[in-house]
């Protein structure tokens, strides 16, 4: 039977076997293009399912097969004994359009989209699987933790492989989603979120807003695009509310991979060689590189370990790797597009004695930006590491250090808390970087020891930026060092 015959067939045992066909899509010419059509029956029983229509949409997911049984964890329905009728023909559609789209390469992809020229787009919608999480395994929920607990994912469902950011449909927006869409096919979907720019700058606090979801077939080589955000389509698009919860629960857990990776590395370069337990970065006063632990760094430490320490020539590797196949399902899911060298490259810290700025960045992604306090010319400019790191210096939390005070390359300069709140934005200090307590503690906690610090005029931009829910790590370590008096310049 010739493949032309075949999907003829198929088409009329739709036909025959679903009642009331009075919207049924004309999938015909497409299918005809593609050696497998198991995607595009998935894709239109989700849009059937969407509907309401129950029947139509079982028999599109036994059409679907292995695909249906991949994304929804469970087997596919099976198909109604064949049945002769004299239904033949297409009726008009108006509720959807698969169309092809060309991108980057040469690749194709298969977008739902609006039909332009249709008599009553109105009615046509962007939907491919509902939901921007689709599973086809259950979640477990993560072990207990020190400290919260991440939010597990409901059963069922499963995260994206990768989180891209994209400034925006005109720039370099475009692009991130064509490498989504022509990126190897995944059974994850892959979530594209807004990440507007501050000044040179990917910002990481505001951003997080999904755009869109694609989906990816791996044997047929087809995508599909399920819309949020009305500036990226022509489109009436989904509600995002699902999409926007996960983000939530996943941005701060990549600032904890972000933290663990940047230690492992830092410590790599003070020491000559990898850690070899977590208790060799959060141990007590002075091998505290870290100020603190989770229990999701535990797996992401061994993961880890595992891709950095299998260097035969025991060099850093330029891009250290990403954790991801370990910890809480709510944190799977790698920075991608704007947000990629989250994913390449450790944290650092600059300081712009021009505005009175702090930031911590990871590439060309700003993580965090703070106002501080300075002492003008007493402040020198150049680059720096921390090179030690205490808590309640000199035994007080209120003291002139405030409750967490870190050495600058063993000098007398640092950075650390004040009892002056009053001096930030100012040149009041001798010199040192004085800090608000929340900013302090929380600086303290994301950024390890060994972390570069850049002191120069410019380069930051005014706008501050710091979460609602500060970065803590929970800590049973001492961190204290009463044998020491410190006398940072203030």
């Amino acid at each position: 039977m010739s493949k032309e015959s075949r999907i003829d067939e198929q088409i009329q045992h739709f036909y025959d076997n679903v009642p009331n066909v009075g919207d049924d899509l004309p999938l015909k010419e497409y299918l005809l293009k593609h050696e497998d059509s198991r995607m595009a029956w998935y894709l239109l029983g989700k849009e059937y399912e969407s509907k309401g229509d129950k029947a139509k949409a079982t028999y599109c997911f036994a059409q679907a097969g292995e695909i249906y049984e991949a994304f929804e964890s469970k087997p596919a329905p099976q198909l109604p004994e064949h049945k002769t009728s004299k239904k033949s023909g297409w009726k008009k559609w108006t509720a959807a359009l698969l169309i092809p789209l060309v991108l980057i390469g040469g690749a194709t992809a298969v977008v739902w989209g609006l039909l332009p020229d249709s008599e009553d787009a109105a009615a046509i919608e962007t939907t491919v699987p509902e939901s921007p999480v689709v599973s086809p395994q259950t979640s477990a929920s993560p072990k207990s933790a020190v400290g919260s607990k991440p939010a597990p994912l409901p059963a069922g469902v499963i995260p994206p492989d990768l989180i891209a950011g994209a400034p925006g449909p005109q720039d370099q927006g475009s692009g991130v989603l064509g490498e989504l869409l022509t990126n190897k096919p995944s059974r994850q979907p892959r979530l594209l979120v807004a990440v507007p720019r501050l000044g040179k700058w990917n910002d990481w606090v505001k951003g997080g807003k999904p755009i869109a979801t694609v989906t990816s077939d791996r044997e047929s080589g087809l995508a599909g695009v399920q819309w949020f955000d009305p500036k990226w389509c022509d489109c009436k698009p989904e509600d995002g509310k699902a999409a926007s919860k996960l983000v939530d629960g996943w941005k701060p857990l990549q600032e904890e991979k972000l933290a663990l990776r940047s230690a492992m590395i830092r410590y790599k370069e003070r020491t000559g060689k990898w850690p070899a337990a977590p208790e060799a970065m959060a141990g007590d006063y002075p091998a505290n590189t870290m100020g603190g632990w989770t229990e999701s760094m535990s797996a992401w430490f061994d993961e880890l370990k595992a891709l950095l320490t299998d260097k035969k020539d025991g060099k850093i590797p330029q891009t250290a790797g990403w954790p991801d196949r370990t910890g809480p399902d709510s944190g799977h899911g790698a920075p991608a597009g704007t947000l990629a060298s989250m994913a390449e490259q450790a944290m650092e810290i600059i300081v712009d004695k021009s505005n009175h700025r702090l930031a911590v960045v990871s590439g060309d992604v700003i993580l965090r930006n703070y106002e501080v306090g300075l002492g003008g010319n007493k402040t020198p400019e150049g680059k720096f590491v921390i090179s030690e790191k205490v808590k309640d210096p000199n035994g007080s939390s209120t003291g002139a250090f405030g409750s967490r005070g870190m050495t600058l390359s063993d000098t007398r300069y640092g950075i650390h808390g004040t009892d002056e709140p009053k001096s930030m934005g100012k040149d009041e200090s001798l010199g040192c970087v004085r800090m608000k307590k929340e900013d302090i503690e929380e600086l303290y906690d994301l950024v390890p020891m060994g972390t570069p610090v850049t002191i120069a005029q410019g380069g930051l931009p005014d706008e501050l930026r710091a979460p609602p829910e500060r970065f803590r790590l929970p800590s049973t370590q001492n961190e204290t060092n009463p044998h020491k008096v410190y006398d940072w310049l203030g």
